[in-house]
């Protein structure tokens, strides 16, 4: 998942809570996302692009035996020199 991100990316974990920068730091903050089986759904994502650069919001919902969380992510993208692209903000809960 750490590939997702670009070197320098920064992760906002929550509402009120401090960013995460840099991808071994984000792979960290992830882990609790993904520690209780369950399932993982995306909707219908809204991208707008200009060149190299992309803002994308998409809803989600992570839903497992501790329950469900949801929000409509807010994410701002960069193409890399390879053609990939990489999240370098990533705010699941757009806020």
């Amino acid at each position: 998942m750490g590939s997702l991100f670009d070197e320098d990316a920064m992760f906002v974990p929550g509402p009120g809570q401090e960013p995460v920068y840099g991808r071994e730091g984000i792979k960290e903050a992830l882990k609790p996302y993904l520690a209780s089986p369950g399932t993982f759904e995306m909707g219908a994502a809204s991208v707008h692009q200009n060149g190299d650069l992309a803002m994308v919001q998409v809803p989600w919902r992570i839903t497992s035996e501790d329950g469900t969380l949801e929000g409509k992510s807010v994410e701002v993208m960069k193409r890399t020199s390879e053609g990939d692209w990489v999240y370098i903000i990533e705010n699941p809960y757009g806020v």
